[in-house]
């Protein structure tokens, strides 16, 4: 098949495109001129020059393509407008570039953060309404909306990950680089036990899961589903922190971080972001994301449906991923 990916310079999408490089399909990656190929060194592909906000590059770009991989999008960005430019526009522009194109199948990568977290420790499903809680979270949301006014006129499947970790992310690696230091921060929590509630899913059982998507049957196009995607595990904040430390063999100090705390640095964080036109880490709308107790999920529907298992757990992925960490000069 010939495959066009966006997306491609980062950390899932460059696992992507070598896996489908892999298994013989002629990839395609549309990029920006100033895109990095780090990660794709020795992977055999097609770069096209083009942006998910420049119509024209993306119509010149799906010409030909059986099949398209968005994963294209901000996962932190300074402003609501900016959210919604790339992660709603982009993808409303690339869908109706695929769709005039004929692509016979088109997956959208969106997130666990468009349905929202779950009400307690009954992992959402996608039966259940969305509910968006951060702007991060509105905008991939309305992305998907967008693919359903297009629905007879292009086949869709949309992906939702919770966390995804692994060997090249940059963001759950704070967490370990922190560790490292012996600094383990604690997130206030408001559930009846005391602790917060996450799924997570390791980066090639999200590339599993998006290989398996290109014969997944048709109706899963045709009705344009919607998959929660994880590990089928549900963990403890503390002890993903805790399985980290133990991988890296240190007992650092654990730091519980007073509610208001986290909100003056989130605040701090805001304003900071709008100085230097730039969205940090922590701010005001990544506090709203941190602030439920029970971003959890169900796999079940991807277990049926996709012929989805996970290879790995937390567990076994953290060993995983902190041997790349070390083995590239990470950690």
């Amino acid at each position: 098949m010939r495959i066009l990916v966006s997306g491609a310079s980062g950390f899932i999408g460059s696992g992507l495109v070598a896996s489908l490089a892999e298994s013989g399909h002629e990839v395609h990656a549309i990029m920006r001129p100033s895109a990095s190929t780090e990660f794709l060194k020795g992977v055999p592909f097609s770069r096209k020059s083009g942006d998910i906000l420049d119509r024209d590059s993306l119509k010149r770009a799906c010409e030909g393509m059986d099949a398209v991989f968005h994963l294209a999008g901000l996962t932190a960005a300074p402003d609501r407008s900016t959210y919604f430019r790339f992660n709603s526009e982009g993808t409303r522009n690339f869908a109706q570039a695929a769709a005039a194109a004929g692509v016979k199948r088109f997956v959208y990568v969106s997130s666990l953060a468009a349905g929202g977290p779950a009400v307690g420790l009954a992992p959402r499903t996608e039966s259940e309404p969305d509910h968006p809680v951060s702007m991060y979270g509105e905008s991939k949301l309305r992305g998907e909306l967008y693919l359903d006014e297009l629905k007879g006129k292009l086949p869709y499947l949309v992906i939702r990950p919770p966390t995804v970790y692994g060997p090249r992310d940059r963001n759950f690696y704070l967490f370990f680089k922190s560790i490292q230091r012996n600094w383990m921060p604690i997130l206030p929590a408001k559930s009846p036990t005391g602790h917060k509630y996450y799924s997570a899913i390791h980066v090639e059982d999200l590339i599993q899961v998006l290989m398996n998507a290109l014969s997944a049957p048709e109706t899963c196009f045709e009705s344009g589903e919607r998959f929660f995607v994880s590990d089928g595990q549900i963990y403890t904040y503390e002890r993903l922190m805790t399985l980290i430390a133990k991988e890296l063999k240190v007992d650092p100090i654990r730091v519980r971080l007073p509610g208001g705390v986290v909100s003056l640095l989130a605040s701090g964080g805001t304003i900071a972001g709008r100085i230097l036109k730039k969205s940090l880490p922590l701010n005001r709308d990544k506090l709203n994301e941190l602030d439920p107790d029970y971003w959890i999920c169900s796999s079940q529907k991807a277990f049926d449906q996709l012929s989805f298992k996970p290879k790995f757990t937390f567990e076994t992925g953290v060993h995983h991923t902190a041997a790349w960490y070390k083995l590239n000069g990470w950690l």
